[in-house]
């Protein structure tokens, strides 16, 4: 991660934002999806281990690692076969096995609508959806709230977009709302400092954010 963090900021020294939207543009958002999964595998995990038989967490558990290893084949038959399961492990290999696809739109709308009366897996799925296509956007908006925990995240695809249409303006709101997030982790404000810097915006911009501050 530092690496990557290192090198962004070298490139932003030298290219223009829609250079490196077309360089770094999926790379944040695979780097935001991988993030996200691995923070609530951890969440659901500590959730529901008292649900999970061992030999179940050792079949995720090797899942996972031939995940790590590039073994993608073989690690999503392993998460297609756990995703048959019941309780938390079988949601986890769920959403690795449409990590792993191409086309996963289909299991997001379908843990969406199976996870209704769970707000963070329900959510999560829609985050993960509009972050692999790009588009949909709209449904990120409801999870910008306050004290939401997919806000940072979803502030950061949707300035990306706007940037990727070229207003600029709009995408400055976005990555500031990502630093004044209670939630937002330091990678997330990182990267949104870092696109805030090389975005052409009036300096009035920020004063009146400023203002709106005091």
């Amino acid at each position: 991660m530092s690496d990557f963090l290192r090198e962004l900021e070298e490139d932003i020294q030298e290219q223009r934002i829609y250079d490196l939207w077309h360089k770094y543009g999926n790379y944040v958002i695979a780097l935001a999806l991988a993030i996200v999964i691995a923070t609530t595998g951890y969440t659901l995990w500590k959730y529901m281990a008292h649900q999970s038989k061992l030999n179940t967490y050792l079949s995720f558990s090797k899942a996972v690692t031939l995940y790590k290893q590039g073994k993608t084949e073989e690690a999503l038959k392993a998460f297609q076969s756990l995703a048959q399961e019941k309780g938390g492990y079988a949601k986890l290999a769920r959403l690795y096995e449409a990590a792993l696809l191409s086309n996963s739109a289909e299991i997001y709308t379908e843990m969406a609508q199976q996870n209704v009366s769970d707000p963070a897996l329900g959510n999560l799925t829609k985050v993960l959806g509009a972050a692999r296509t790009l588009s949909s956007l709209t449904a990120l908006q409801p999870l910008t709230a306050p004290n939401n925990a997919w806000a940072p995240l979803s502030y950061e695809l949707l300035g990306l977009e706007k940037l990727r249409q070229g207003d600029e303006v709009a995408a400055a709101k976005d990555f500031l709302a990502i630093l004044e997030e209670s939630y937002a982790s330091p990678y997330e404000q990182v990267r949104a400092s870092m696109m805030l810097s090389q975005i052409d915006v009036p300096a009035s911009f920020f004063e009146k954010n400023e203002k709106k501050e005091k």
